[in-house]
């Protein structure tokens, strides 16, 4: 892995740092990343939204957490709470490229993979449900040693001992007194 390549998932890892609830910024002000949980009053229960980034070869996987009412997911149909879903992890990624460029003092190209987010909504009770929405985004800047080849990741050794066990099968040769047919 090149020097570089390793300072720019270090940064992403400090930018990603800043992403929960009641980080601040070097003058101690609140950051907003226009998440509900900003616009929600001081209370003692605040709603769980927020997000986590993980790494993976030359991608970032961006997931987004909710406790949204069953009201809200069903009341402009799924196409809407789609577009919703898909804005959330949008601002997510917005903020991680702003706190990368004040990290490390340059901006940052992260590219989705897939159309839409992955989005699954969890029955809690009749008036609550936690939705996980998640999207993979290519990470721009980095070398090719670290984009892996979808061959190379499908490609797995079986030893042989693993081979001979699987060739004799749990469905083979039955005894001689089966009169089945």
């Amino acid at each position: 892995m090149a020097k570089e390549d390793l300072q720019i998932i270090k940064d992403l890892s400090v930018a990603a740092g800043n992403l929960y609830d009641g980080a601040v910024d070097e003058e101690g002000n609140p950051l907003d990343l226009g998440l509900k949980r900003d616009q929600l009053p001081s209370t003692n229960r605040k709603g769980l939204d927020g997000g986590t980034v993980s790494f993976a070869g030359n991608k970032i996987k961006v997931v987004y957490e909710a406790e949204i009412t069953l009201n809200d997911v069903h009341k402009n149909g799924v196409n809407a709470f789609q577009d919703e879903m898909d804005s959330m992890i949008q601002k997510l990624v917005d903020g991680l490229k702003k706190n990368y460029r004040s990290v490390a003092g340059k901006s940052i190209t992260l590219t989705a993979v897939e159309p839409e987010s992955k989005v699954d909504v969890e029955y809690v009770s009749r008036y609550r449900t936690l939705v996980h929405a998640v999207r993979h985004y290519t990470i721009g800047g980095l070398s090719e040693v670290l984009s892996d080849s979808e061959a190379e990741v499908k490609k797995t050794e079986i030893s042989d001992k693993y081979r001979k066990f699987l060739e004799q099968g749990g469905f083979g040769s039955r005894p001689t007194n089966d009169t089945r047919p």
